[in-house]
């Protein structure tokens, strides 16, 4: 009995499956409607237009063998049956051809257009996502998915729009094959059948192995492609060989297993085609030869009938070869839908507020945080107000709320309970994109774009004259190295910035901040990787570029916070400590003169 629910419940979920499929595919092509009508239209006239060409061909040929025996038939009166005939082949020719050359035109507008919508609107939504999207989703997978829905719906759109109108040919050519000879018409829609029959006995059953295939190789791309991207890390450790290994053990075994399960039946249904296509062939010569004898059929209604043989098995051929894309492509697109379906940020709640001006004061009101339900909480009941133009730090060990407490500010996510109010607007009613524009992050890793310095500084600010660029290169203290470069500021950064020290991409960052011009400033540790000389440095910028902003700094080595107006300490969630450096000192046992003391040594 459990092996009949188990039974049961795959078949439902690939139903189910199917369906998610099918819905996510027309999502898809809809916006194609006006295209996909014209096509179906043409389609029924070169459906028709297709279908009496055997006929008529067959016609031809009878005429052309009475005329061998001297019977010259005339059609009107005056014109010969046979150019009459060939006249009308030629005319249906040229109808079909035209039709179908102004089709393929089109379903090539539409397949392209479905492909590159597709992975655009992807890119769209993973723009559009949130921040706590992207940090529970493996984005290198989610990218994969979305190309290969894009390639795979399109096939489908290019499969359908070719096979469509041969399946409406069929049903005119076994009529015109039936008012040849009803037997042996008969005879080919036997043999349709049971090539039908026999796909439905062999595919069906793939596509819960296809399904499993996709999966399996999804995941083990996945994690291919993330050691990939962290090569750095497996170098160091020497890992190499473990990667290598996965990579096997997940592709060339578990996915090469299931996808030669696949291929395997493909290979049968292949095979069966062949044999049934060939059975009814020779059927339909064998008793042809009596037919044809008795004078039951001509000569030239065996060539219409053998054309209609042709005809019927050829968008069931077809079918069966494209079948494997068709179902690839539903069941990517079901797989992809949870990417299209997903939470779009909201920019702008319903009745937002986007201030022309921001002064820059933040006051967190009972703030209580968790990252989802069931998840402890983060912060809880964090009251902070901070003035306009003031600078404040947190400190604490790793994972006591500090960057979470910054996130907030930006809108990244909201309170589970209390609020965060930014120049006395609740952030949940801000709209999100003026907010962000007017708040500026100097990070401890910063990531640039594999582009030029001077498209890495402007990023954000895309409008900036080149004046305004050079001045903030100079308050950066990042001109004397960019002029040393041989491209100066047309050099290519290399991926991540890869080809800049860690100083240098600091100083981008703060020009890109100066150049931003923000009323709220987020240092996250920014000068923790730095040598002594460059941390001059670029401390110096950064004070310059703290002046008259809102600032907030996230610090671990606690020289770098002594000039803050506030020092706010966090330790499970919570404030336990707020003040100066100076007065934080005075408290006997108080955890930030403890960690300080142990800072510079004296525990």
């Amino acid at each position: 009995m459990s092996t009949i629910n188990q039974s049961e419940r795959k078949l439902s979920n690939q139903k189910e499956q199917i369906k998610i499929g099918l819905k996510a595919i027309w999502s898809h092509v809809r916006s194609f409607k006006k295209e996909l009508t014209i096509l179906v239209l043409l389609g029924v006239v070169s459906a028709v237009a297709n279908g009496f060409v055997p006929y008529v061909t067959g016609r031809f040929f009878d005429t052309l063998i009475d005329l061998s025996q001297g019977k010259n038939l005339l059609f009107a009166g005056a014109l010969p049956l046979w150019m009459a005939l060939l006249g009308v082949w030629v005319l249906v020719q040229l109808i079909s051809n035209n039709i179908d050359w102004v089709m393929d035109r089109l379903r090539r507008r539409v397949d392209t257009g479905v492909l590159f919508g597709i992975q655009a609107r992807g890119f769209v939504r993973l723009f559009s996502a949130t921040l706590m999207y992207h940090k529970n989703v493996h984005i290198n997978g989610a990218m994969q998915k979305i190309s290969n829905t894009g390639w795979r719906v399109s096939s489908i759109v290019r499969t359908v729009a070719d096979i469509a109108p041969q399946f409406l040919s069929i049903v005119i050519g076994i009529v015109l094959a039936a008012s040849i000879n009803m037997f042996l018409a008969s005879i080919l829609v036997v043999g349709v059948l049971l090539y039908v029959a026999l796909l439905i006995k062999i595919l069906l059953p793939i596509a819960a192995i296809d399904a499993a295939a996709h999966t399996s190789w999804s995941e083990g791309w996945d994690d291919a492609a993330q050691a990939v991207m962290q090569i750095e890390s497996v170098k160091q450790a020497a890992s190499e060989d473990y990667e290598i290994q996965k990579v096997q053990e997940s592709l060339m075994e578990r996915t090469f297993r299931l996808w030669y399960q696949v291929e395997r039946r493909w290979s049968s249904v292949s095979f069966f085609q062949r044999i049934i296509v060939f059975a009814t062939q020779f059927a339909i010569f064998l008793f042809s030869v009596k037919f044809v004898s008795d004078g039951t059929i001509t000569v030239g209604e065996l060539i219409a009938l053998n054309g209609y043989a042709l005809m019927f098995f050829g968008p069931f051929v077809s079918l069966g070869h494209s079948w494997q894309n068709i179902q690839n492509g539903i069941t990517t697109a079901a797989q992809a839908e949870e990417i299209f379906e997903g939470k779009k940020e909201n920019y702008t709640p319903e009745g937002a507020v986007s201030p022309e001006h921001f002064s820059g004061e933040v006051v967190f009101e009972n703030v209580h945080f968790a990252y989802g339900d069931g998840q402890p909480e983060v912060l809880s009941g964090v009251n902070i107000k901070v003035r306009a133009g003031e600078v404040v730090a947190f400190v604490g060990e790793s994972g006591v709320g500090k960057s979470t407490t910054i996130s907030l500010i930006s809108g990244y996510y909201f309170p589970s309970k209390g609020s965060v109010l930014i120049d006395g607007i609740d952030t949940r009613i801000l709209q999100l994109t003026n907010l962000r524009k007017n708040i500026a992050v100097v990070p401890q890793e910063v990531a640039l774009f594999n582009s030029t310095i001077k498209s890495n500084i402007c990023y954000g600010s895309f409008t900036s004259s080149d004046e305004d660029i050079i001045r903030a290169t100079k308050e950066a203290h990042a001109e004397e190295f960019i002029k040393a470069l041989p491209l100066g500021f047309d050099t290519v950064v290399g991926e991540r910035g890869v080809k800049l020290s860690v100083g240098q991409k600091q100083r981008v960052a703060i020009a890109r901040a100066i150049l931003r011009d923000p009323k709220i400033l987020i240092l996250d540790e920014p000068t923790s990787a730095l040598d002594s000389e460059t941390e001059r440095n670029v401390t110096e910028a950064l004070e310059k570029l703290m002046r008259g902003r809102t600032t907030f700094i996230i610090a671990h080595r606690l020289s770098t916070v002594r000039k803050a107006n506030r020092i706010f300490v966090l330790e499970k969630g919570k404030i336990v400590e707020e003040g100066s450096h100076d007065e934080l000192m005075k408290i006997k046992d108080g955890n930030y003169r403890h960690r300080y003391e142990l800072h510079i040594g004296l525990v």
